[in-house]
């Protein structure tokens, strides 16, 4: 199980499922590799900016048709 972040702000996770549980903070553009999570069933994984605050983009200068995305994916 790998959690990236692509984010602009580092960001703190937690992830659960039966008998295991972890946390820790993510960089910008890091990477929380976690291979015992890998082939489980029922895996939470919850993230936060690692303030504490909001989710906080900065944009600098838009252009029409532009759009702005924030994505959790599980592949």
């Amino acid at each position: 199980m790998i959690i990236a972040n692509e984010t602009q702000q580092a960001v703190f996770y937690t992830i659960s499922c039966s008998g295991l549980s972890d946390s820790g903070t993510i960089e910008v553009d890091g990477l929380a590799k976690l291979d015992a999570y890998d082939n489980q069933k029922n895996v939470l994984v919850q993230v936060r900016p690692d303030d504490a605050g909001t989710f906080q983009i900065d944009l600098g200068a838009t252009k029409s048709g532009e759009q702005m995305e924030v994505a959790f994916v599980a592949e």
